[in-house]
């Protein structure tokens, strides 16, 4: 039996594994917007299947909002310049990403702008940057 068969014939009976279907999709962000961060890294999650930046940003109340930011996979954001050591804790940054679309403070990544200049990833196409 060839794998494509096995695999429909699973799919027909019902039988492939959750973890196969437990990807997850994007549609919770709000991909015709774009916010930009100004705050410092702390923690940089490069795990698959996706990545974790986790952002802590001064809203001029005391405390500081903290945003959780999701990236795509390792793979994926090697591409577009990022990489494991790309931020440390501590780091100041701006990053550009697609809000939840529930007003949580937390996003789907687009692009950083590190403290040297250096952009990594790509601004939001669909707005036109």
């Amino acid at each position: 039996m060839t794998k494509k068969m096995l695999i429909a014939a699973l799919a027909a009976t019902g039988t492939i594994p959750a973890a196969l279907h437990a990807h997850h999709s994007y549609a919770m962000f709000d991909h015709g917007k774009e916010i930009e961060l100004t705050g410092t890294v702390r923690e940089w999650q490069w795990t698959s299947p996706h990545t974790w930046l986790y952002l802590v940003v001064p809203n001029g109340k005391g405390s500081p909002t903290r945003y959780s930011i999701e990236g795509g996979n390792p793979g994926l954001l090697r591409r577009q310049g990022f990489s494991k050591g790309s931020m440390q804790p501590g780091d100041k940054v701006t990053v550009y990403m697609a809000p939840l679309k529930s007003g949580d403070k937390g996003g789907a990544l687009d692009a950083v702008k590190l403290a040297n200049g250096a952009t990594l990833g790509e601004r939001n196409r669909i707005l036109g940057q």
